[in-house]
Order: C-alpha cells, then structure tokens, then sequence
C-alpha cells in the first residue's frame, strides 16, 4: 500500500472512523494531493499562456509559487497535528478553488442571446460545482445507516465467565461505540485534542475508582490543563445513565491498559504541554511518597537508603546529588549514561525492576506505578532544582503502534494482562 500513498497509520485511522459509522471510498495521502494541484497549477499557467506569448512570464511566478505551497502546506498541516481527514478536505476544497480560478481567468464569454441562453448558463454554474462537490466528497467519510442499526441493535455487554484480555476488548468497545474517540486520543489513535490524551496522559496509572469518578462525575476533577469553561463543560454527564455496571468495568480495565512505560506522563492541551518532570504539583506530591509518608505506598520510604536531603544514608545506596552518576553495573540491562542523561524508561525500569543484590527491591511488583513515577520527579530535584531550571524536558513523541507491541513482548509493564 505504501507506493500508492497510503500508510500503516492511514489505514488505522480509517479503521477508526469505520468503527464510528464512517467509511472511506478511498484514503489517499495529502501529500499526493498536493502534487495534483500543482499539477493543476501548472497545467493553468500554461493554458494561461496560449492564447498570448507574453503570458509566459506569469509562469515564472504563479507556477512555482503554487507548487512550492501545495507542497509545503499538507506536510506542515500533519507537523501541527491537525486531523487526517481535516488536512485532505482542505487539499480537497484548495482544488476546487483552483477550478473556479481557472473559469474566472478564462476569456469573458458573449452575452446571451435570450432567455433559453441565459438560463443554460445558469444551470451550468451550478451544475459544475455540484459535480466537483459531489466527485470530490464522495472520497471522503460516509456515515451508513447499516452501521448505525448494528450499534443500536448490539446485545448488552455482559462481563460473566469472561476472562482479563476479553474484559479489556470489550471495554475497548464501548469506548468507540460511545464516541470518546471525538474527543480523545490514545496515542496515535482518534482525531482530536479537544480533551486529554488518555494515552499519554497514562490514565491507566490511576485507581479504578479515579477513573470511574472522571467517567462519571468529569466535573469534580478536571485534568490540568483544559480548566477552561469550554473544557471543563465538554464532557458529557450522562455515562451514569447510558453504561451499564458491566460496561462501566469493561470501560474501566480498557482505560487501565493506557500507560507508556518509557516515558513520563504528559499533562496539558496541546500544543501547551509538559511532563512530570517539570510539574510542581507532582514534584511535591514525589516528595511525600520519597519520604515514605504516602498512605497508598505504605512501606515504600526512599529516603531511608538514599536520604531525606540526598545524602546516602546506606552503604552502595544511589547518590541522587551527583549528575555524573553512571547507571549500576549490577543488571544485565546496564547502561552507561550518567544520571543528567538518563531516559525516562532507565528510572523506571530501576525504580520498579529493583537492582540485583542489593536492598533496591523491585518495588513496581509491590506498590502502583503511579506513585513511583512521582517519586522519580523528587528525586531528580537532588541534582536539578526545580526553580533552577531554564527549560522544561521536551514532551515525548507519541509512541507508535509497534513500540507498544514491543512493550508487551518485552514484559516491560510488570503485569500479564498488558
């Protein structure tokens, strides 16, 4: 499929709009869009030019211009994360503007002879742009009434005698039968920023009982970063009503699968993001834990091997202070990256895999993984300030469908269901 222009992620995403009542007659790439209207442009300027030779210079300029911009344009709308489906209507429309500019340079036609004339001409004006609209539409989404009826008609979702992966599946459902999708993505999936990320948010960190809250009560905790009025009343209020138990906990343990274990939580709407790294709220929420005074991790107290002020208080224990620390030689996985340069997936796998002979357990068999990411952010605070900081860790990109296979083959989450 790649040599016609249509990529692994573009086929995902008209399964996703499939799965949402629309269909594509085809799913070419804007990329190729933009080649045909340059070619259109061209084809312009050299009709431009027959009927008068020194029209050749106007190609000069107009033929150029307009291909270095039909370039430029679908590459740069996909750079800013506008939506497939918003980037090939546009293409789409600039085509058909670029027909109706080639009508309204053509030579000015003769009056009309009559009224039978007149009306023929009339007809045709709108019988050209109905043609284009109706040829150039029918590419794009179609929703169908079939589809439509097999939702409505849908048996119940019923959890009994169910086993995890299936439970997750079926949560996965109602999550695009309820058309969350419209408004969040998760990870590369869906089309709109118009709520969080799930995906990269990593929702699946927190409690069953967090989650259920924000399905049902979206009101009461907003997510940072969309607190404005119109986010904060985008949510619809209704889910109470309209899921069942069992499709609330299928929705729920869908939702728990979201987590990225190579990179920390972003937060924010984008493009106005940011990491846990270079969150206050967070950093002193990792403090709390780090100390060993968070009642949900009770138990886990880092500070009693690496210190309440980063001094080593045991033997062998990491000196968080220094950032020319290199990793421990200790695991089989070892690096050699000093601390300042550490990835965000080398702290999680020491935090949560523990070290070898050594009092590092592995505390991500033992206490949720969303309080040892917190405590990760207070601990980079011993060699990085916060407030001496003079820039924020760049958001990670979004992984792929791929990266997260691998890391499902790689047991990199620490639990068999993901």
């Amino acid at each position: 499929m790649e040599k016609w222009g249509v990529t692994e992620d573009d086929l995902v995403e008209a399964e996703n709009y499939e799965e949402r009542g629309l269909v594509f007659a085809t799913h070419p790439n804007p990329f190729y869009f933009s080649l045909i209207l340059g070619f259109l442009a061209f084809i312009y300027s050299l009709f431009k030019t027959l009927p008068n030779p020194d029209r050749f210079k106007l190609v000069k300029v107009k033929f150029p211009v307009t291909f270095i911009l039909s370039c430029i344009i679908p590459p740069l709308m996909g750079y800013m994360k506008f939506p497939g489906w918003w980037q090939i209507e546009f293409v789409a429309f600039a085509m058909i503007g670029l027909v109706f500019f080639i009508i309204l340079d053509l030579k000015p036609m003769k009056l009309e002879s009559g009224g039978g004339h007149t009306l023929v001409r009339l007809l045709g004006t709108y019988a050209l742009p109905s043609l284009l609209f109706i040829v150039i539409t029918a590419q794009l989404p179609q929703y169908t009434t079939q589809h439509e009826l097999a939702k409505l008609n849908k048996p119940p979702i019923i959890l009994t005698g169910l086993a995890g992966p299936e439970v997750i599946a079926a949560g996965r459902d109602v999550f695009e039968s309820n058309k969350c999708f419209n408004c969040h993505k998760v990870f590369w999936e869906g089309n709109s920023d118009r709520g969080p990320n799930l995906g990269s948010k990593q929702i699946g960190l927190y409690s069953e009982d967090y989650i259920k809250d924000q399905i049902l009560n979206p009101r009461n905790n907003q997510s940072p970063g969309f607190e404005d009025k119109k986010s904060k009343k985008a949510m619809p209020t209704y889910y109470g009503e309209d899921l069942s138990e069992d499709e609330l906990s299928a929705l729920v343990s869908y939702l728990k699968t979201l987590r990225d274990p190579t990179h920390m939580p972003v937060e924010g709407k984008f493009p106005n993001q940011w990491t846990w790294w270079d969150d206050p709220r967070i950093v002193a929420e990792g403090k709390i834990v780090y100390e060993g005074k968070e009642p949900a991790t009770e138990g886990l107290n880092c500070a009693v091997c690496h210190g309440a002020d980063g001094i080593p208080m045991m033997t062998g224990a990491f000196d968080f202070r220094d950032p020319d620390n290199l990793d421990t030689t200790k695991m089989a996985d070892h690096r050699p990256l000093k601390l300042k340069n550490w990835p965000d997936d080398l702290y999680y796998r020491r935090v949560t895999r523990g070290i070898d002979a050594t009092p590092m357990a592995p505390w991500g068999m033992i206490f949720p993984h969303l309080y040892l990411w917190k405590a990760e952010t207070y601990s980079r605070t011993f060699h990085d300030p916060l407030d001496k900081r003079t820039e924020k860790k760049p958001v990670p990109p979004i992984p792929t469908k791929e990266e997260i296979e691998r890391w499902k083959t790689e047991g990199l989450f620490l639990d068999p269901l993901l």
